[in-house]
């Protein structure tokens, strides 16, 4: 939550996430009342409100309309480790695997750019992902004379472009089980041909995300993110047919 101007609602909100972290804050259990909250911070209602916004931003809390905040976890290690597990199930085929880890990074970079417009330090964010984005482009040439080094510094840069988008999501427990499971998914995207001329589209549509999530254009953004990574599911899973099982991974 570095990141976040020091307002009062961060200040409270930060206050409460230390308390989920050292357990002062029990998993399942419920925050004090919105009134109880101002009282005790000394505060009006409207600091709480956007202090438990924040906390559910990043995971913590669940918010429902007339009820008290909710703690998720307070155990963020064994909630993502619980997760993973479940999708890293030993009976499942790689095409399923594959199809369950393109699903947790369609979440959370979709959920990155709907949000990326109202996002503290998104200029930060976007040099970076503007950074990765030029480097996919500078490697164009290197991959049509098929040098193997610039289909390596291509794959590099897309994988940083993913990371930044999916920590500026910043929601801590979905950016935890991106994180836990991407290896997996990058050592499948290494071990996948690609055309040239696959690759230059995909760099296009990257700089075009750039572009929408500069500019501000929310939906295109989103709409971007599908694109790019639907495309990406579709070969990864025609890659790795049904039948194949996770056991060749080890």
């Amino acid at each position: 939550m570095s990141d976040l101007p020091q307002t009062k609602s961060t200040v409270i909100a930060q206050t409460i996430e230390r308390w989920i972290k050292d357990g002062t804050l029990e998993c399942g259990s419920y925050l004090p009342s919105q009134v109880e909250l101002a009282e005790q911070f000394r505060t009006s209602s409207r600091p709480i409100r956007e202090a438990l916004k924040i906390l559910e931003a990043r995971g913590l809390v669940v918010l429902s309309q007339g009820r008290r905040a909710q703690i998720r976890s307070n155990n963020l290690d064994h909630y993502v480790m619980s997760v993973s597990s479940t999708i890293l199930n030993s009976d499942i085929s790689h095409s399923k695997l594959l199809k369950n880890l393109m699903q947790v990074r369609l979440t959370v970079a979709s959920s990155a750019a709907r949000n990326f417009s109202r996002l503290e330090g998104r200029k930060r964010y976007l040099t970076q992902l503007w950074a990765a984005s030029r480097q996919m482009e500078v490697s164009l040439p290197g991959i049509y004379d098929r040098e193997a080094q610039a289909t390596q510094s291509f794959l590099d840069a897309e994988m940083d472009f993913h990371h930044t988008l999916v920590m500026a999501n910043n929601n801590q427990i979905l950016s935890a089980i991106y994180e836990n499971l991407s290896p997996l998914l990058d050592q499948a995207m290494r071990s996948i041909r690609f055309s040239a001329g696959q690759l230059d589209k995909r760099a296009k549509n990257y700089a075009y995300l750039c572009e929408a999530l500069e500019n501000g254009q929310t939906d295109l953004a989103v709409a971007l993110v599908m694109v790019i990574l639907s495309t990406l599911e579709d070969k990864v899973l025609d890659s790795y047919p049904e039948e194949q099982r996770r056991a060749s991974y080890a």
